[in-house]
């Protein structure tokens, strides 16, 4: 009983110290091998760096599942690694149900070269360039990508806003070679980690959205199942818009991945959008109980971009 006070008076203390209002967040993580983690109002996300290296991470993107707009980056690893508990268990707050391994996970970059999808590893070099509470801009490096047998750098600058559930991210691509480089097209690209029968694609206004069980990966179920007594964790919501993709009748799958990309110019920026939500999120005056109205929210954001 003791322990269970302290743990309740330790999340509340960490709730406490977030300043009023706050709705972003994002900083390095090195107590948990580098990772950079972020999160807006809908969701939390991390990408991972140069000390997981070891364990062949990409350089895609995890998903953290919020069941409201309260920050819970940081007491979700104080919790994991403070406390012992982990954050693929659901307390009450949401929880770590994602599985990326190495593929581009929930709205990773996706590059395609030679009709094939290329995957990176973990990232160089982290930087933040902006940062209140209600806006996060940080840029992430990429040394040594692979792409149809060059080595490329990538830099990707992100930024989450509170209002938004999509993150943009802002990449450039160079490569030492000056000729012979294959034709690359860019995008975002979203893990199917559950059936095809839930990914809707709108070509109208370029959003491509997908809905999964949330405890897709066994691990998490399992984990879940022991301390809820139920493997029943709603549904993941994840989206992706590439504003300058063409009109596709399908979109393209790689590997198990659904990509969004556009012909890319070697050196320029390119510019795409990614985000996700839960079904169990709520704000209090939003939900998304239902796929079809995380669908129909997305379409009407990313007509307006």
């Amino acid at each position: 009983m003791k322990k269970v006070l302290f743990i309740i008076a330790t999340l509340v203390s960490l709730t406490a110290c977030q300043p009023e209002g706050q709705r972003v967040f994002g900083r390095f993580v090195p107590e948990r091998k580098d990772d950079f983690a972020w999160e807006n109002e809908y969701a939390a996300f991390r990408m991972y760096g140069p000390a997981l290296a070891p364990e062949n991470p990409s350089n895609g993107v995890d998903l953290w599942l919020k069941a409201s707009p309260e920050l819970v980056v940081d007491s979700f690893y104080y919790r994991e690694h403070e406390l012992g508990l982990p954050y693929h268990i659901n307390y009450g707050k949401g929880l770590d149900c994602y599985k990326v391994g190495h593929t581009a996970g929930c709205g990773g970059l996706a590059i395609v070269a030679n009709d094939q999808l290329w995957i990176a590893g973990p990232y160089s070099r982290h930087e933040i360039l902006y940062q209140d509470d209600r806006r996060l801009t940080f840029r992430l490096e990429y040394d040594s990508v692979p792409v149809a047998g060059y080595l490329m750098h990538e830099q990707i600058t992100i930024t989450a806003e509170a209002g938004t559930p999509l993150c943009k991210a802002e990449v450039v691509l160079t490569c030492l070679a000056s000729d012979s480089l294959p034709e690359i097209q860019l995008g975002g690209g979203i893990y199917l980690h559950d059936s095809l029968d839930h990914l809707y694609y709108n070509p109208e206004c370029h959003a491509l959205c997908y809905a999964e069980d949330a405890l897709s990966d066994k691990t998490a179920a399992e984990m879940n199942r022991e301390y809820n007594g139920s493997t029943s964790q709603g549904r993941s919501y994840i989206a992706v818009v590439v504003p300058s993709a063409p009109a596709m009748e399908t979109p393209m799958i790689y590997d198990g991945t659904a990509v969004q990309v556009a012909p890319y110019q070697m050196g320029t920026t390119f510019t795409y959008y990614f985000g996700a939500c839960w079904n169990r999120w709520s704000d209090g005056k939003r939900q998304f109980p239902a796929d079809e109205d995380w669908q129909l929210y997305i379409e009407q954001l990313a007509a307006q971009l």
